[in-house]
């Protein structure tokens, strides 16, 4: 039986790869960033119960469980629908494809195919958590994705293909004029020197000088453009990975580590490296080596036949070691990847490692990941050494058992000597083209891994495939939002909104409260068409959100986050990369809405002071204020402060708010905060309660209805209270 196997991609990866196995031992491709989509893997890996959901949603039958380790005592294939998804020591999922003789066999995503005995896989099924995965109807009736992999980036060189029409060109120019060398040798060997006709010596001489000059002029217009190839599909391959990312949904930057996402970057070179040689070197090489093998034939088809023989063991040696080669080369660029990913979380947590005397354990984790990368790249590094040297020894000992052959040859005066030294130079070219597959064989093992990372990214799902079909329409500043019956969850979590319903009343302020996970964020994200739902029903004013353009939705309903970013560039820029005809005055007066202008006017270029990294060299309030800013001159309908002010004190605070809501009077405006002072000048306050409405209206009417709701009003209101009394207190003794 042939076991089938998906390779993961990253370690959080081997729930989705499991999926993608058995798909395809049930006969259909699912691409890895298909599968990982469905089931929700985040930067933890992927939960039993996103297994569960996301193999019913791409069309199996699904059933979880714990299993008895007694099972395995008394293993019944018949008992047992497999192939199926187990728990591995904890924190890793592999396939159970049944068992084969004495020993259960599994697919592990990380190592490959794996027979086990019944001890190894009862040491390493433990905890005997397994997902049993039966197709249905609907499993079929799917089309297979598209993984075409290598091939889809050599179609980058059609538009490119007169430049690679003349680079093939030259190439083949240059390999018929190499063609030349052996033959020169030869007449200089059987006529010049034994005619000792010094004459002829200096046409000789001056016919191979001309030669390497043409020679070294066509190479230099090859290399050129070859180079402006490489560099056209570089840029393209770029552009299209940037494209790519800023089209990707929320959730895709939040279930991944940034450091993995930026390292695909470097496989954009790779995989640009193996374009040229595909398309420019390899099919010159050929048509040199496949000419040389004609005169080699016709010098000798004995010595022919040995430097097939040679060239067979060269390949073979090189297919040896290829499947081992591929394996290390998966590992490094996992390992990498992951260590990236550490450094940008380091880099951006600095404070909290300089407050949290972190150093010590951060530098053992350092050391621990690094030591590991550099062993397995050093692994690596001995493989294709091995591969080279082992090659290199074939093709040494081939060409003395071809001279010592040829030289017999020459004795039984079968060959002249200047054929022999025509048919080495030919078969130097020859020789020499199996050596650059030994090579590119080697490369292209590096580079498919790099090919299944960046496929993945260009693969994922966008925001809005269809969203050009939708159209773009004015929301009114007054526009009411209302959920009916909609459902939420995350991938791979438990339900946040079952059958949720509520107005948004427009054009005041709605207060959304509730304590920490009860789905107030997730619900803002929501309206502003960040997460998807499930199923319901949203509707902004008179329009269906379903309906709308994502860009519609940008442009008109504006969510500023607790930690709001900003770019390594001016105040201005950060303004007008939202809004590009921001004119000077707009953005001064928004500044001065948010509080913002004072501190501004303070900093050393005003407007123009160039921010550092994420706004780095400004304080959270401060930043906070900027985001308010920026989003006044957007002039959205609809404006989701969530926790935008909690970088403010309370006075800060409330000056803040207070100018705002009088520059949105009549604006749908919802705020999201645990603040006190916040709630107070709400017009409307929605409670939630574990994803559900528990209660909604006015503060004051709130107050006026017993329920457990008035545990957390009074509380916040006293606590507003007991503040509002120490600030007036404390700007009494300033007087």
């Amino acid at each position: 039986m042939k076991y089938s196997f998906i390779r993961q991609h990253s370690e959080e990866d081997c729930g989705a790869a499991c999926i993608a196995t058995i798909a395809k031992q049930y006969g259909r491709t699912l691409s890895l960033s298909h599968v990982r989509e469905a089931v929700g893997t985040g930067q933890l890996g992927t939960s039993l119960l996103g297994l569960r959901r996301g193999a019913e949603g791409l069309g199996f039958y699904a059933r979880s469980g714990r299993v008895n380790a007694d099972i395995l005592e008394k293993f019944d294939v018949d008992r047992i629908p497999l192939p199926a998804i187990v728990h591995w020591k904890g924190r890793h999922w592999v396939v159970l494809y049944g068992k084969q003789r004495s020993r259960f066999v599994i697919a592990d995503p990380a190592t490959g195919i794996r027979y086990l005995t019944t001890d190894e896989l009862r040491q390493g099924w433990n905890n005997g958590v397994m997902l049993l995965l039966v197709p249905d109807e609907a499993f079929y009736r799917q089309p297979n994705d598209k993984t075409d992999g290598f091939a889809r980036f050599l179609r980058r060189v059609w538009p490119y293909r007169g430049t690679l029409l003349q680079a093939f060109t030259y190439a083949q120019l240059i390999g018929l004029l190499s063609l030349v060398d052996p033959f020169l040798i030869q007449f200089l060997t059987d006529d010049v020197l034994i005619r000792r006709d010094t004459n002829l010596l200096g046409t000789v001489v001056t016919a191979v000088i001309v030669l390497i000059i043409i020679k070294r002029i066509l190479s230099l217009v090859e290399y050129n453009l070859i180079a402006h190839l490489a560099q056209r599909l570089e840029l393209g391959l770029t552009l299209e990975f940037g494209r790519k990312l800023l089209q990707l949904p929320l959730m895709y930057y939040e279930s991944r580590r940034s450091g993995e996402v930026i390292s695909r970057l470097e496989d954009i070179s790779r995989i640009n490296g193996l374009i040229s040689d595909v398309a420019v070197r390899l099919p010159s090489l050929f048509f040199t080596a496949l000419v040389s093998f004609g005169f080699m034939l016709f010098y000798s088809q004995k010595l022919t036949l040995l430097s097939i023989a040679v060239a067979v063991a060269m390949t073979g040696s090189t297919m040896i070691f290829l499947p081992i080669l591929q394996r290390q080369v998966r590992r490094v660029l996992t390992l990498d990847a992951e260590n990236q990913g550490i450094l940008v979380e380091t880099f951006k947590g600095a404070m909290t490692v300089k407050t949290t005397a972190a150093q010590p354990q951060l530098w053992n984790e350092l050391q621990s990941r690094f030591g590991n990368l550099a062993t397995e790249d050093f692994k690596t590094s001995q493989v294709g050494i091995l591969n080279n040297q082992f090659s290199g020894l074939v093709s040494g000992i081939g060409s003395i058992c071809l001279l010592w052959f040829g030289s017999s040859l020459v004795i039984n005066q079968e060959l002249s000597i200047g054929q022999l030294l025509a048919f080495n130079g030919m078969n130097a070219k020859f020789v020499g083209f199996i050596g650059f597959l030994v090579r590119f064989a080697d490369k292209f093992a590096k580079v498919k891994a790099s090919v299944q990372r960046f496929t993945e990214v260009l693969d994922a799902k966008e925001e809005s495939v269809e969203d050009w079909l939708k159209p773009f329409a004015e929301i009114p500043a007054n526009a009411e939002i209302s959920f009916n019956r909609v459902n939420f969850y995350y991938p791979g979590r438990t339900d946040l909104l079952q059958n949720f319903s509520l107005t948004i009343p427009g054009g005041k302020v709605t207060a959304l409260v509730g304590t920490s996970g009860c789905g107030k964020s997730s619900l803002a994200k929501i309206i502003a068409g960040l997460h998807p739902y499930q199923s319901g029903d949203v509707r902004i004013g008179a329009y269906n959100m379903r309906d709308l353009s994502t860009e519609c939705l940008r442009q008109q309903v504006v969510l500023i986050p607790q930690d709001a970013h900003f770019w390594s560039r001016s105040i201005l820029e950060n303004f007008r990369l939202c809004v590009p005809d921001a004119t000077f005055e707009e953005i001064v007066e928004a500044c001065q809405i948010a509080e913002a202008d004072t501190f501004i006017s303070r900093l050393p270029d005003s407007y123009q002071t160039v921010l550092g990294e994420f706004g780095s060299n400004l304080s959270g309030g401060q930043r906070q204020r900027l985001a308010i800013a920026r989003s006044i001159i957007m002039r959205p309908p609809i404006l989701i402060l969530d926790e935008s002010t909690s970088g403010l004190d309370p006075l800060s605070e409330a000056k803040v708010l207070k100018r705002l809501l009088n520059h949105r009077q009549g604006q749908t405006t919802i705020l999201i905060s645990h603040r006190p002072s916040v709630i107070q000048i709400a017009d409307w306050v929605v409670i939630l309660d574990e994803g559900k409405l528990d209660i909604e209206g006015s503060p004051q009417s709130l107050l006026a209805i017993n329920g457990e709701h008035l545990h957390f009003l009074r509380g916040v209101l006293l606590t507003d209270s007991d503040e509002q009394s120490r600030f007036s207190l404390t700007d009494s003794n300033r007087e």
